[in-house]
């Protein structure tokens, strides 16, 4: 097993209520997405990895938002969204399954049917129920989302699909 990046977690030690620690945190993760994800310099099957960066909500970048947050299962509504702890902590993890999909057995990577035109690949970590999504474009890659496969539903779609693309490759 090779080495995974570490949680960034919320410093409860620091001075002030909940609210200002809670802010601090948001800051720093956003500065590890900005270095590590955004700014990164980084790539999928030989192509960039771009964010998007608008629009900006309380001065930071979109995409940071979206792979902090969980939305309502079924609802495309981004008012629908609330921070999830879960995906906070494993910020690090966005920009680590990137750079090892590919090369690292624990990642399956696989493509998902198209979706508004766009074709759609998962980074499973799969043992760590752990999935970053980017969407092919021409001539890079947008990252899209990652988040915690907490749902079986979603555990038995990844599994479907990587499993499909296994079988057109002709893995066992």
């Amino acid at each position: 097993m090779c080495y995974v990046p570490d949680f960034v977690e919320m410093d409860d030690s620091l001075p002030g209520d909940y609210s200002v620690r809670f802010q601090e945190y948001l800051d720093r993760l956003y500065e590890v997405y900005k270095n590590e994800v955004a700014y990164g310099n980084l790539s999928f099957k030989g192509l960039k990895v771009q964010c998007q960066f608008r629009p900006e909500t309380f001065g930071k970048h979109y995409a940071f938002w979206h792979m902090m947050q969980d939305g309502k299962p079924g609802s495309k509504l981004e008012e629908d969204r609330n921070i999830d702890l879960e995906r906070c902590r494993r910020v690090r993890w966005i920009a680590w399954c990137i750079r090892n999909a590919g090369d690292n057995e624990q990642i399956r990577v696989f493509p998902q049917n198209k979706r508004s035109g766009n074709q759609p690949w998962v980074l499973w970590f799969y043992e760590n129920e752990y999935a970053v999504i980017l969407w092919e474009r021409n001539g890079y890659y947008l990252l899209k989302t990652a988040f915690q496969v907490k749902y079986r539903r979603a555990k038995q779609n990844f599994e479907r699909d990587w499993r499909e693309h296994e079988k057109r490759l002709g893995s066992p």
